[in-house]
């Protein structure tokens, strides 16, 4: 995680050594104390050929794959504010542990959800860093396939398994699997084979539950000692190249460390971009008005409850709808479901868009929203919040799988 914040999103070593040592966050937010590989952060990268791309990591909690949906809602998100109909231009990436992604729900629901409509993203690159261990759980007693991704093939997507240990294969397998996504806008799995060379923890000691497997991994060379003596070996870069390099950055991580001391935050990153114009709330914090004109809402309740007389609307529904009807004319008798109505029209006129998902939310688990209507010969859907005013927000109402977690986090 350490080194995703450090080499893949470009957080300076200084800030990531003055957090270990104490260094208080900015002055914006309340900073909440927990681990530095559980925050998140954004950074816009320049490729070499001038291009620009924006990232962002989302901060995780202990809670194991528990950032999945979340993750996958910010990027169907980012997709609907900026037009992405194709899904082509912002493209989710998850980091699993072979443990968890073969034994978490979550992970379940997720890919369950790739191929649903309301919650599709495009597709989903999931690397699975295979370090053969689940904290303290060998694979023998984590799952009861060979493979922590057979969890994917109920969704029949593609898995490559790749040796950690080839750097060059593991982008290759990388880059086909982005291609693969941008082709069919399906979820790709990477099943990277490697190892976990310390503890679970800072304060982990492995070689109580895996004194055997840890004493191989002791005598093996590391990632990088593999790939330089491969480079050095075949004349791609001259004798003792590698280490010259590592000597290098060595030095550039002593004066990051140093300068950690006095390193001072200048911003809040999590607080840009979609983000920049929320402030914490003052200490005697007043919620303010939130009324709307009388006469426009019964404006919205009247357009709500008036259905197209081509509508093949059931019997007992006509008579609820009616009932509604009567109740905002005359004032008197609004239930709970016709002011949820009324509110989300007021958003939507707006042009605040509104979204509805979860089980059964179209209809109401109760028979009591009805933000849906089927035709009854038809049954086509009629979405009465789609028909207040020409310029309106979009509404969606999704009715979701029996998932819990994943809509949630989504």
């Amino acid at each position: 995680r350490l080194n995703v914040l450090a080499n893949v999103m470009g957080k300076p070593y200084a800030a990531i050594f003055s957090e270990f040592q104490g260094g208080v966050v900015t002055d914006d937010v309340l900073g909440s104390g927990d681990v530095k590989y559980h925050l998140g952060t954004s950074t816009d990268r320049v490729l070499p050929d001038g291009r620009q791309v924006h990232l962002s990591l989302t901060a995780n909690p202990s809670h194991l794959e528990a950032v999945n949906p979340v993750v996958m809602g910010k990027v169907r998100a980012k997709q609907e504010q900026k037009g992405d109909t194709e899904r082509s231009r912002i493209m989710g990436i998850l980091l699993h542990g072979d443990a968890a992604f073969a034994g978490q729900g979550v992970v379940h629901e997720c890919l369950e959800m790739s191929e649903l409509r309301g919650y599709r993203v495009g597709g989903t690159i999931h690397l699975i860093v295979n370090n053969q261990i689940g904290f303290t759980t060998s694979p023998a007693y984590a799952r009861t396939s060979p493979y922590p991704s057979d969890t994917a093939r109920g969704v029949q997507c593609p898995i490559f398994h790749v040796n950690g240990d080839d750097p060059v294969a593991v982008a290759q397998v990388s880059r086909l699997a982005v291609e693969f996504r941008q082709k069919f806008k399906k979820d790709v799995v990477i099943d990277m084979w490697c190892y976990r060379r310390h503890g679970h923890n800072e304060g982990d000691e492995p070689s109580f539950t895996q004194p055997l497997m840890y004493k191989r991994i002791a005598q093996h060379p590391t990632v990088r000692q593999v790939y330089a003596r491969r480079l050095e070996d075949t004349g791609v870069v001259p004798a003792g190249y590698g280490q010259e390099l590592v000597d290098s950055f060595n030095k550039q991580l002593e004066a990051a460390h140093d300068a950690a001391r006095s390193y001072k935050p200048n911003k809040t990153d999590w607080l840009e971009g979609a983000w920049a114009g929320l402030k914490p709330p003052p200490i005697d914090y007043d919620r303010g008005s939130t009324a709307c004109d009388v006469e426009r809402l019964r404006e919205f309740g009247l357009k709500m409850t008036t259905l197209p007389d081509s509508l093949n609307v059931h019997p007992r529904l006509k008579r609820v709808i009616g009932q509604r009807h009567k109740a905002i004319e005359s004032g008197e008798g609004i239930d709970w479901a016709t002011a949820e109505h009324l509110a989300f029209a007021t958003l939507l006129t707006e042009g605040y868009a509104v979204r509805l998902s979860g089980q059964d939310v179209g209809r109401g688990t109760f028979s009591h929203r009805h933000a849906t209507i089927y035709d009854q010969q038809t049954e086509e859907k009629y979405y009465p919040l789609m028909h207040l005013a020409d310029k309106q927000a979009k509404i969606e109402v999704i009715d979701s799988f029996l998932s819990e977690e994943g809509v949630l986090g989504f």
